[in-house]
């Protein structure tokens, strides 16, 4: 369906203005609709179902006789179907109480088009359909307008507004459900309740742990990776990364994480049990990815800032080449105009400097880069004891696996030098 026609679905009356382009495509009509819109007797009829086909075109809905009819749809239909537009706003003074006639006249609209009410088996499907959608997409008024769609390409007539909620409502209310009972069972009830309840409870400085949790580091430094050491530890503590359920996905985790985020602490006290221990639980699980995503993020950054501070530092003392050249070559000069020297003796001198500048070894900067942090382990040892009690995992041999695996048995046992068969 084209992206500017899910303006126009569901809508209960027609609109003010619509463009030629919109007349054309909604209300001009083909041979077989001509045939049925010619087979009522009176024009005022033939008028009425050309008026009705076009909307439910439109919109995927019927159009009821109170509603509002523009002048320049009336003058349009009109002169597709060869009537003159009567002078009146609405279809009630055509019909004059005729419901019969109307909502057989509306029948006949949908059956041209092809639309049939909803049936209880499609009401089954359509439900089916919203829990799937709902594993993905969570918001309601996305999936609002996406069933309205989905209605118009299925050929069925798009009921109230009040009924498509209702229906969201039930499927999630449903897949709310069922996303507790799971939890319920990975969990325990017990344990999700404390959840809840501990998210209000204040921390440290902040008013509540949910706070606490939601709270972004607002720069790279140890002081804001110990915080987030610390966040984690205490997601860990609380066994929400043990035996999170498949059912609850990403995108749901999200969702129901930003609900209780965006409400303060207190007031989700005041939710419903089975609503607030899946928010609660969702929003720990949320916070412990955000905080390890965090880390890893600052642990890189705070990884290369501290290479290029030394490597500043080391660059601005290293001696320039240039000044060394300038160097020699100044000595040498001076040597080669000094007439007091005896051609042995400036030839001994000049080997000298040629010696000196030749013996002249000075380590590498990689070298001088890595020696610079070596000297600055502590602050990396105090990072590096922390990052190996995280359970990094792969989906393959790796060697970082494996230089962790060495390193938690090391800081185990509080060694503090590498094992000789272990290269670096």
């Amino acid at each position: 369906m084209d992206h500017w026609r899910l303006a126009y679905l569901g809508m209960r009356q027609i609109p003010r203005e619509l463009s030629e382009f919109e007349l054309a495509t909604f209300f001009t009509y083909s041979p077989k609709e001509r045939a049925l819109i010619d087979a009522r007797r009176s024009p005022w009829y033939r008028l009425a179902v050309a008026v009705h086909i076009g909307f439910i075109r439109m919109t995927g809905r019927t159009l009821d006789a109170c509603k509002q009819v523009p002048r320049f749809l009336w003058a349009h239909v009109g002169a597709q179907v060869g009537v003159t537009p009567p002078d009146m706003g609405t279809l009630n003074a055509l019909y004059d109480g005729r419901t019969d006639t109307l909502a057989h006249h509306q029948m006949l609209a949908y059956q041209a088009l092809g639309f049939s009410p909803m049936a209880e088996h499609q009401r089954r499907y359509v439900t089916r359909w919203l829990k799937e959608r709902l594993t993905g997409q969570p918001s309601r008024t996305e999936l609002f307008h996406e069933l309205k769609c989905w209605l118009y390409e299925h050929r069925i007539l798009i009921p109230h507004d009040r009924a498509l909620k209702r229906l969201i409502s039930q499927a999630v209310a449903t897949a709310e459900t069922a996303l507790a009972v799971a939890l319920v069972r990975a969990y325990g009830a017990a344990a999700l309740d404390v959840w809840g309840t501990s998210l209000a409870h204040p921390h440290g400085d902040r008013a509540s742990l949910q706070q606490w949790l939601w709270t972004v580091p607002l720069r790279t430094s140890t002081h804001q990776m110990g915080e987030l050491f610390d966040k984690v530890e205490l997601l860990y503590k609380m066994g929400i990364h043990r035996n999170w359920p498949e059912a609850c996905n990403e995108a749901l985790v999200r969702y129901y994480a930003r609900r209780c985020a965006n409400r303060p602490a207190s007031v989700s006290k005041r939710v419903a049990q089975q609503p607030r221990r899946l928010e609660a639980a969702c929003f720990l699980r949320y916070a412990l990815c955000a905080a390890t995503d965090q880390l890893a993020t600052m642990l890189r950054h705070w990884i290369q800032k501290s290479v290029n501070d030394v490597r500043r530092l080391i660059d601005a003392g290293r001696p320039d080449p240039e000044t060394q050249m300038r160097e020699f070559a100044t000595a040498v000069k001076t040597l080669a105009a000094d007439e007091v020297l005896t051609r042995e003796a400036l030839c001994q001198q000049l080997l000298a400097l040629a010696d000196a500048a030749l013996n002249r070894r000075a380590p590498s900067r990689a070298s001088l880069i890595r020696m610079q942090l070596l000297s600055r382990g502590r602050q990396a040892r105090a990072l590096l004891g922390k990052l190996v009690l995280l359970p990094f995992s792969a989906h393959s041999a790796h060697p970082v696996i494996d230089a962790l695996t060495v390193l938690q048995e090391l800081y185990a046992r509080k060694a503090d030098s590498l094992p000789d068969h272990i290269t670096v």
